[in-house]
Order: structure tokens, then C-alpha cells, then sequence
């Protein structure tokens, strides 16, 4: 049962972020963020082909701002050049661009960590490629994804990338196209899977972050979405300024390697969920919008759904919110602290702060009070 069923929800009334189109910063996701030891709030917002990816800091949202664009250790785009040359763990050139989802500070050494999604078939340079072969956009979005792993030991001024780790348990391309010529058999008929990608990092009380990523299932036949699963992967949060590998959740445990391992649902029809903890309502908040399944103009609903969780793993039936007589929400959605105090995966009392955007618009805010 969902905690907030029957209970008052009201949206206030619209107001910027500090993550704007106007600075440079065109924001395709929800923005990840991390205090550090002293107590500052850092987040990283923007993504790589276009405008530019920016570093902000602050006490909390209110006077939060953009401190320097990043610089990457690294190419992007030309699968011959991208990402120094690591490839995806199949074996296929990697190529594309960096979206920054996830953001861990670790607290003894400050060396500053980003998960960053990254798809096959977007700002390759001639050599991006879809399902059916290479591609400008990729055709319904049938593009691969994997997730991503950069540090930065100077405050995110400059990244190093270090290595891709989430791989989904299907290949990174379909038997109708193997983008290399690599020794390993693609995905086979009509219904395939995109990857795993499309996600939010949650670092939870327990020790360990989370991450929460979409697997997409897509018939290429019809090119319409038949599936969007939402799975989850973890690793111990570490204070030595290393990054272990993710596990991800199947079959009832946590078991499962972070490249190519099974993974199992936690729910299904969520695109790019996000969570935080509500104190008061004693339980975690999954935000994320629904999909429309067989709709080749519009992917998603583009509105927010909010589900209940006591455990991360078991979801509660989604509830949507109305504003001025309609359902609240965008494509992205991000409930975070009030204003983005103290803990911001944490909401403490009556009221958080819900960030929403679309692909590359400005990120925009709206205070939500739970009654």
C-alpha cells in the first residue's frame, strides 16, 4: 500500500533552480548531488554534447551556484578516440557522451566520484549506432546504454573516466548490426533490451549507494517500447577514495554481478526513477513518470508518480499529483530536502522540494508539502 495514499499533497507555485539554460547548463535528467565533509553541497548538472556539464556549490539551493564548467581528462563523441580507449565491457568501442546521474564525495580522502550514463547512439561523430545500424538519433530511442564511472581529485574541476560498471545481461547491439565486427553474438529477434542506463544514485543509511536504472525493452519490428523495468545495483560505500564494483539485485538477493549479471524488477513502467527517505512518513519515495507503451510520439507521460517503499526493493501502486486541475510533473523528476538542507536525499517535517525538466531544459522547482 502506498504511505501517502488519502493523505493531502499540494505543489506551490514554480520557481528557477540554480541549473539553467541562461549559464550554459542544459540539464537532460535529475541532478545528483553529495555533501562533502565540511558541510558544503555540490552538484553536478548538464551533459557533454551540449552546452557544458557545471560544478555548483552552496549551503543548499537558495544560494547555490555554479562554480566552473568541468573539464574531462578524456574524450567524448569518436568511438576511435572516446573514453581513452576503454571499451564497453562487450568488447565494442565505447563512443557518445557523459550525463552525470550520480555524485559521491568520499569523506576522508575528498576525492569526488561521478556515474554518468552514456548511450551508442547519441554525439558519436559518425559512428554512433542504434538497433538496426549506425545513426544520427537513434531510431525510438533504440540506442544501447551502459553506466559509467570518473573521479576528480580537485573539486570536479577535471575528471578522469575509470571504467563502465553497469553492463546489462544482453549485449550492447542487436544480430541485425554489430557495430565492430566483435567476436560475440547479438541480441536475437524481434524484442530486445537497450542496455542499463537511464538512472539515479541513492546513498542510503545503511553503507551503501544505490544505483536505480531503467532496462528498456523495445520491438524492433513495430519500434515501439514494450517494456520499461526499473532494477538495482549496490556497493559499499567506501572511505579510502576507491570505487568497489556494484551487485546487482536478483532472484531476491543481491548476488548478481554489476557487468552482465542477471537482474531482477523491482517494478515495472518507471523511467528514470529517483528516491529519497521521508522521516515522517517513515518510508522512501520513488519518483519517476510513466511510459507510454505502444506511443511512438510521446515515450512518456511526462508527469510525476510517487511510490512507496520500507525496504528499496518492494514498491508500493503509484499515486499522481495534481497542480491548478492538472497531473503536476515533467519528464524528470527529483524530490529532494527543503530547498536542499541538510541530508538532500532526506526530507525532514511537512515539506520538500521537487526539481522537474525536460531533455535539456531548464531545471525548475516546486515546494511540496505532505499533509
Amino acid at each position: 500500500m502506498n504511505q501517502l495514499k488519502g493523505r493531502k499533497i499540494e505543489i506551490g507555485e514554480t520557481y528557477k533552480s540554480p541549473f539553467l539554460n541562461e549559464i550554459g547548463v542544459y540539464q537532460d535528467g535529475t541532478v545528483p548531488f553529495c555533501r562533502d565533509a565540511a558541510g558544503k553541497l555540490w552538484a553536478i548538472a548538464g551533459h557533454s554534447h551540449a552546452g557544458h556539464i557545471g560544478m555548483f556549490c552552496g549551503n543548499d539551493l537558495t544560494d547555490m551556484k555554479q562554480l566552473y564548467p568541468i573539464s574531462l581528462n578524456f574524450c567524448v563523441g569518436h568511438a576511435d578516440y572516446a573514453f581513452s580507449g576503454i571499451r564497453y565491457p562487450e568488447g565494442v568501442k565505447a563512443r557518445g557522451s557523459v550525463w552525470p546521474f550520480g555524485l559521491y564525495i568520499c569523506p576522508v580522502t575528498n576525492r569526488f566520484f561521478c556515474f554518468f550514463h552514456n548511450e551508442s547512439g547519441w554525439n558519436g561523430k559518425g559512428t554512433a549506432y542504434d538497433a538496426q545500424g549506425y545513426c544520427v538519433t537513434p531510431k525510438a530511442d533504440s540506442d544501447f546504454r551502459h553506466i559509467g564511472l570518473m573521479h576528480s581529485d580537485n573539486e570536479g574541476k577535471d575528471w578522469t573516466f575509470d571504467r563502465w560498471v553497469l553492463t546489462a545481461e544482453t549485449v550492447c547491439f542487436s544480430e541485425r548490426f554489430n557495430p565492430d565486427g566483435v567476436n560475440v553474438i547479438g541480441q536475437k529477434g524481434g524484442v530486445i533490451k537497450l542496455g542499463s542506463g537511464d538512472f539515479s544514485l541513492y546513498p542510503a543509511n545503511d553503507g551503501y549507494l544505490y544505483l536505480f536504472y531503467n532496462v528498456i525493452t523495445i520491438d524492433i519490428d513495430q519500434w515501439v517500447w514494450t517494456g520499461c523495468d526499473v532494477c538495482v545495483a549496490r556497493t559499499r560505500m567506501r572511505k579510502d577514495g576507491v570505487m568497489g564494483d556494484f551487485v546487482k539485485y536478483y532472484d531476491g538477493a543481491f548476488c548478481e554481478a554489476g557487468n552482465f549479471g542477471k537482474e531482477t524488477p523491482v517494478l515495472q513502467n518507471a523511467w528514470h526513477a529517483r528516491v529519497a527517505y521521508s522521516e515522517k512518513a517513515q518510508c522512501y519515495l520513488l519518483t519517476s513518470s510513466p511510459v507510454n507503451f505502444g506511443n511512438v510520439t510521446q515515450l512518456c507521460a511526462d508527469y510525476m508518480e510517487i511510490r512507496t517503499s520500507r525496504d528499496l526493493l518492494h514498491w508500493s501502486e503509484p499515486i499522481s499529483v495534481e497542480k491548478d486541475g492538472k497531473k503536476f510533473g515533467n519528464h524528470y523528476h527529483a524530490a529532494v530536502s527543503f530547498h536542499g538542507t541538510g541530508n538532500p536525499y532526506q526530507i525532514v517535517g511537512d515539506e520538500c522540494t521537487v526539481l522537474t525538466c525536460h531533455n535539456g531544459t531548464d531545471v525548475l522547482a516546486n515546494d511540496m508539502k505532505i499533509l
